[in-house]
């Protein structure tokens, strides 16, 4: 290429690099220490010292971004993990992070790690302070290297200009001093007093507000640059009040073009918004001179717990009714090039039911039952006259404990799960089908308790009385059996419109059940309503529940209303959202209470079934009824409620 256009070329890329600079300081391509789509080898190429770092595109995962750094003489890698928050249908809110604070976008992350020295990684205990600038357009970067990452070969056109633009070269001459700082008469906005403040630690609060951001480098000798040439051409910059992010060593051009500085853009001075306090994800070192992931807590509550040790009490900034999601199929995703840890298997996510009531041998129901059989309900009550309350509490716990995975969780479940209990899968995106079958399951056991009342052809003293052994039956379930999930379908039933409209019934209750009456209306649900807002210290007791208040959560999670519950505050979201955090945090302190209680206890193999959610299904809709959709079968089955309850009063 003739020198005359190769002078023009060489200004024609320096006038497109001053515009991507002049961009908002939130947008990545305003940095110079991006440098897009910059191969692994390259970047590598370019860290040579302890603390230099750059920001590229990784090539392995489309739209992600990799912190490269030079750390204990090698070079490492990091990917910067992109969490989605999802707090509603149609909206979606993305942060980027490492392993502990999160930020709205890239610059903000880097800010904060460089202003703090902040370690990336427990494990390599690098610290990134000098980056590594850029001194053409990312359009130039995005032809020299091809989707492979390896430029392409030189040709006639543009062979001169590929090895002119060369990131660090050796050859005599080519070296230049860093570009003086612009200071106040060049920029619009305040100039930092810190600009000058080199290897000092600046606080957390000033690395945030991004006029403190230093270059972490002391500053070139002055020997060093009167031996060097200076830019002929003034320093691009834009306006703003941002300190300059300062290359740590000189990068040169062969014609003698200016030298970049740093982002080359005054930070702004609006400060980044704070770090979202959110459940953290581990990082690890994914280049492959590093020798092993960092050791850490393996398992969704060794996480919390671990968190909650260094961080305290999580402080959550906005309600995410969908928690953390990622934009893959697996909420924690890992880095790129890293492999797998062995053993590791991912999290499954199930779209079947538990609950197949074509596979279930019932010893109570004929094959093909219709729904609602006389003789099947005659049975019932034969069977649950031969058992006390708290016997049949008992089974109650023992079938939820199963379906809520708390207890009888087998090896292959766990690992299928990727937790160890579904108190921490209900928690989690793959835990949406366990959610959904715990809902149906609440929903049958106060369905099955309606339909106990509403039979009760016969005189309203028989009601009452089976009314009275509901009532007991809720009363164990709550200080012996310390089932709190089958409590609130108890409860549920008994608030039933089809239930409250009983008069006659619930006079009988008060006149021949008195004790139980009062449990009902001063004990029982004051006892719902603080369960369902959050409230702490609702009872000692409940510590030693053996199934927790999952109920607001599984509502809250899965977008089903709370019967009952017309506050829906954002102190009760968020009362809400901690509970769910308590309960999986310590799902195996339930698993041991739920142990604990049923051990010893011989269960009835009838009465057992009687409390499955399969017998419930089929005793409800019959074996040809019990696979319909559910919104379908809960809206006819309403219906026959309603015609039962106008009935009997």
């Amino acid at each position: 290429m003739l020198p005359g256009k190769m002078e023009l070329a060489n200004e024609k890329l320096r006038k497109e690099l001053e515009e991507e600079l002049k961009l908002s300081t939130e947008q990545l391509r305003s940095h110079a220490w991006y440098h897009g789509c910059l191969p692994r080898k390259e970047a590598e190429s370019l860290l040579q010292e302890d603390g230099e770092f750059l920001i590229r595109d990784s090539r392995s995962s489309s739209g992600d971004y990799v912190l490269s750094c030079f750390w204990g003489g090698q070079a490492l890698h990091f990917k910067i993990i992109r969490v989605v928050l999802r707090p509603r249908k149609g909206y979606s809110r993305t942060l980027f992070q490492f392993e502990q604070e999160q930020f709205d976008n890239v610059p903000a992350l880097v800010r904060f790690y460089v202003g703090n020295r902040k370690i990336i990684s427990d494990t390599s205990g690098a610290v990134v302070s000098r980056p590594v600038n850029r001194m053409v357009p990312l359009r130039w970067l995005e032809e020299r290297y091809s989707d492979t990452g390896q430029p392409p070969g030189p040709t006639k056109k543009d062979g001169a200009l590929a090895r002119q633009f060369s990131f660090r070269t050796t050859e005599a001459g080519g070296e230049m001093a860093e570009a003086n700082l612009l200071r106040t008469k060049d920029r619009s906005g305040s100039d930092p007093s810190s600009l000058d403040q080199l290897d000092r630690r600046p606080s957390l609060h000033s690395a945030r507000s991004d006029s403190n951001l230093l270059a972490g480098s002391p500053e070139t000798s002055p020997g060093i640059q009167d031996r060097s040439p200076l830019p002929p051409a003034s320093p691009i910059f834009r306006t703003g009040s941002d300190p300059v992010l300062r290359p740590s060593a000189p990068s040169s051009y062969e014609q003698g073009s200016l030298a970049l500085s740093g982002s080359e853009g005054r930070l702004h001075s609006k400060a980044p918004p704070k770090p979202l306090r959110a459940p953290s994800v581990l990082v690890s070192d994914y280049c492959e001179l590093v020798p092993k992931a960092p050791e850490g807590p393996r398992s969704h509550v060794e996480r919390l717990k671990a968190e909650e040790r260094w961080r305290g009490r999580a402080h959550v900034t906005e309600t995410a009714f969908g928690f953390l999601d990622s934009e893959g199929s697996f909420p924690f995703p890992h880095l790129v090039e890293a492999e797998e840890e062995p053993g590791f298997e991912r999290p499954l996510m199930e779209t079947v039911s538990s609950f197949q009531p074509r596979h279930f041998r019932s010893l109570l129901l004929p094959p093909d039952n219709k729904p609602l059989e006389p003789t099947a309900l005659k049975n019932l009550k034969a069977i649950f006259s031969q058992h006390d309350c708290q016997a049949t509490a008992f089974h109650i716990l023992q079938v939820d404990c199963q379906a809520a995975r708390i207890t009888g969780v087998s090896k292959e479940q766990r690992q299928a799960m990727g937790v160890s209990s579904g108190l921490e899968l209900i928690t989690l995106p793959q835990g949406h089908q366990l959610r959904k079958d715990l809902l149906e399951r609440h929903h049958l056991i106060a369905l099955g308790i309606a339909v106990d009342i509403l039979g009760c052809t016969g005189a309203v003293a028989e009601r009452a009385a089976t009314l009275h052994k509901i009532i007991q039956v809720a009363v164990e379930l709550w200080r012996s059996a310390g089932d709190l999930f089958a409590l609130s379908a108890v409860m549920k039933a008994l608030r039933m419109p089809q239930i409250t409209r009983l008069e006659q019934t619930w006079r009988q209750l008060r006149q021949n059940h008195t004790h139980s009456a009062i449990v009902f209306e001063k004990e029982l649900k004051p006892l719902m309503g603080h369960l369902n807002r959050a409230e702490e210290n609702a009872d000692p007791s409940l510590k030693e529940a053996a199934v927790p208040h999952i109920l607001p959560l599984l509502c809250l999670m899965e977008g089903e209303e709370l019967q009952g519950e017309s506050e829906e505050t954002c102190d009760v979201l968020l009362r809400i959202l901690a509970a769910a955090r308590s309960i999986a945090t310590n799902a195996s302190v339930f698993r041991a209470n739920a142990e604990a209680k049923l051990q010893g206890f011989q269960a009835s193999p009838e009465l057992l079934e009687a409390f499955q959610t399969e017998f419930a299904l089929l005793l409800l809709w019959g074996s040809k009824g019990a696979e319909a959709e559910r919104t379908e079968r809960y809206r006819k089955f309403d219906r026959i409620l309603t015609v039962l309850s106008q009935k009997l009063e």
